[in-house]
């Protein structure tokens, strides 16, 4: 049994009895399990000194017992009641285990503040930028890579629906009706009846009018196109408006992508319009093949992505058939693939990888990282 005597003397008189924490005065011992048992005895004032007093657990039970049944005590419990005086018959409790105190953060301000005191600043400083100027100056590489791959499939795309556009207009129209061996109407119309109305259907492609725009086209006294055939064209109506929409998006995209690699992959346009243009140039052989081999199939495959099936077939007597014969759509898918050739003929010519075109990227490449190691540096030194 072990014994602490805080501040007082024992010359004091004895008060009553209080509970002290454990935290303050407990002692600790091992038991047989050598596990850490932490006694919350009661404490008493003998002579003016205030005694803590500690049990192992044979004690504890042996004092409880002793004082409950007011038998005498020998040995070990004899031992513990003496040293109670005056608390036999009060409940001896002893706590669990006592939880080994978890580490405390240090504090920022120092050790003799608690952590509950320290105030903990609002937001950690951002990590600073370790990299040498040297390394911050080099040009991206996967950014650069991805949009050359996009522009190569951009831009063949922006090619073909320019040149769709550029059929679909009243300059092709007329070229078409006035070429040498374009088919005459067997049906009576004469080619300025072509005119007419083959550049009102055209308007309508391109403008906001509604159907009711070729519903009161007449010839002859009568409705010119049936209510089928109007439907048809406003099918074709809102396909164009689509493919022009995209057209412009994909144009703005394109230019977004080219602008980005001129100021991170010099020479990048070129190899990526280079590439693009090789891709276009075998759609159009292969897709050329298919129409030389069976037109009529192509033909009909073509609307079939676009139109439901039945909406888009007409007799040969029926008015739009004669003013949009098959000839003109043989002609006009011709005018497509030569537009996108001369497209496809530029873009080999202006992006072939010749030495010096290759020598000018390298060199534009070296002033680019000069140019950025300069103002790395700069910004290292804090000059700008």
């Amino acid at each position: 049994m072990a014994s602490h005597t805080p501040g007082r003397s024992d010359g004091a008189g004895s008060g009553s009895s209080d509970f002290e924490s454990g935290l303050d005065y407990g002692a600790f011992v091992e038991d047989d399990d050598a596990q850490p048992t932490q006694a919350l005895p009661r404490t008493t004032e003998e002579h003016g000194a205030q005694r803590t007093l500690a049990f192992d657990r044979d004690e504890l039970a042996a004092a409880a017992a002793g004082a409950g049944t007011g038998a005498g005590r020998s040995g070990a419990g004899s031992r513990a009641a003496g040293a109670a005086h005056g608390v036999a018959g009060e409940d001896i409790t002893a706590s669990r285990p006592a939880p080994a105190p978890a580490p405390s953060p240090a504090s920022p301000w120092g050790a003799d503040r608690y952590p509950s005191d320290a105030t903990v600043p609002a937001s950690a400083p951002a990590a600073a930028d370790t990299r040498t100027p040297e390394e911050r100056a080099r040009l991206p590489k996967a950014g650069p890579r991805l949009a050359q791959v996009l522009l190569a499939v951009l831009a063949p795309l922006v090619l073909l629906l320019g040149a769709v556009r550029l059929v679909a207009t009243p300059l092709f129209l007329w070229l078409e009706y006035h070429r040498p061996g374009f088919p005459a109407d067997p049906y009576g119309f004469s080619t300025a009846d072509r005119m007419t109305y083959g550049s009102a259907g055209l308007d309508y492609l391109h403008n906001l009018a509604g159907p009711r725009y070729l519903s009161e086209l007449t010839f002859q006294g009568k409705p010119l196109l049936s209510e089928a055939a109007v439907s048809h064209m406003t099918d074709v109506k809102t396909v164009m408006w689509i493919a022009t929409a995209v057209l412009v998006l994909l144009g703005l995209a394109c230019l977004l992508l080219a602008l980005y690699l001129r100021r991170t992959s010099p020479g990048g346009v070129r190899r990526a319009l280079f590439a693009g243009a090789l891709g276009l140039l075998v759609v159009i052989v292969v897709l050329a093949a298919m129409a030389a081999t069976g037109w009529q199939g192509f033909f009909a495959g073509f609307h079939s992505l676009f139109f439901a099936e039945g909406t888009w077939t007409f007799s040969v007597s029926d008015p739009l058939i004669r003013l949009y014969p098959a000839q003109f759509w043989v002609d006009a898918a011709v005018a497509v693939a030569v537009l996108a050739l001369i497209g496809i003929i530029a873009a080999l010519v202006a992006g072939a990888p010749t030495r010096r075109r290759r020598e000018m990227s390298q060199d534009r490449r070296a002033q680019l990282e000069a140019t950025r190691l300069r103002w790395a540096r700069e910004d290292a030194h804090g000059v700008r």
